[in-house]
């Protein structure tokens, strides 16, 4: 180990204060580095172990780095897994939400089937009756009648599965004509799989 030299000067009152630490015979350079080995607790470790001591806290403290680097990766990976699973179990519990909120929607649907059906056998309910001169000429495809009509709640134009789902509902036409831009009512045909607007007599 080398050892380097060390200068600086003292005020009389701090070196009164030195040479109280003084053994006899000892000049002030030999006391102030004595009192400051004994504070840095080095005064009783031979030179050779005090380099071996030294390069062994440099190696413990480039394992504490080491070591802080990869807790601190180790806890961005849990913190990341963490997030998924609460990605995961969220999207799980909306997913069950949809689909429970569906049913009931479903089975609202099939009830006010059943009662168009109802008020339509009783003759309360009038039928739609087809004039195609005063309406659109052409028949729409189940695309361009998803592109034509609005959904109220987004405001958007609903997809080809949602119209498939309603075309054979009872009350498919007044469906259709509250959504359609126009007001126009559209009846499904299975024959041809197309749809042709209608207006209420």
């Amino acid at each position: 180990m080398g050892t380097q030299l060390i200068s600086f000067r003292l005020k009389d009152e701090e070196v009164a204060v030195l040479m109280q630490y003084a053994n006899p015979e000892e000049s002030a350079n030999l006391t102030a580095q004595r009192v400051i080995r004994q504070m840095l607790g080095t005064q009783d470790i031979p030179a050779d172990r005090l380099t071996t001591f030294l390069t062994q806290v440099n190696e413990f403290q480039e394992q504490v780095k080491s070591v802080r680097v990869f807790i601190d990766e180790t806890i961005n990976e849990r913190l990341e897994a963490v997030d998924r699973l609460i990605d995961e179990a969220v999207n799980q519990h909306m997913q069950a939400e949809l689909l429970q909120a569906r049913g009931r929607f479903d089975k609202f649907e099939q009830r006010l089937d059943k009662y168009f059906q109802i008020l339509r056998a009783s003759g309360r309910l009038p039928t739609p009756k087809k004039k195609r001169s005063e309406l659109p000429a052409e028949p729409l495809n189940p695309s361009e009648l998803a592109q034509r009509l609005i959904n109220p709640k987004t405001g958007h134009s609903y997809s080809q599965s949602a119209i498939s789902r309603q075309k054979e509902r009872v009350n498919f036409p007044f469906w259709s004509e509250a959504r359609d831009p126009q007001g126009i009512a559209w009846e499904y045909d299975p024959n041809d799989g197309l749809f042709y607007p209608l207006q209420p007599s």
